[in-house]
């Protein structure tokens, strides 16, 4: 098995502990600042990163196959 880079971080969700009571306020006013004076630019998609999204959808196919063939036998 490989190991994943630092950079992309874990693959499965974490679970999230709930915000403090008094923060949440103050989140959602500098959450609407933010996206307010910036607009999210998305840059197109490089062929390289094209390739390597393919990829991981055929080895997860190939994988969940092979588990449900497993199961199956």
């Amino acid at each position: 098995m490989g190991m994943q880079p630092a950079e992309h971080g874990r693959s499965a969700p974490m679970q999230m502990l709930p915000a403090m009571p008094g923060a949440k306020g103050e989140m959602k006013e500098e959450a609407a600042e933010e996206s307010k004076s910036t607009p999210p630019e998305k840059k197109p998609r490089t062929r390289t990163e094209a390739v390597r999204a393919a990829r991981a959808r055929i080895t997860r196919r190939k994988s969940l196959r092979k588990q449900r063939d497993a199961q199956k036998a």
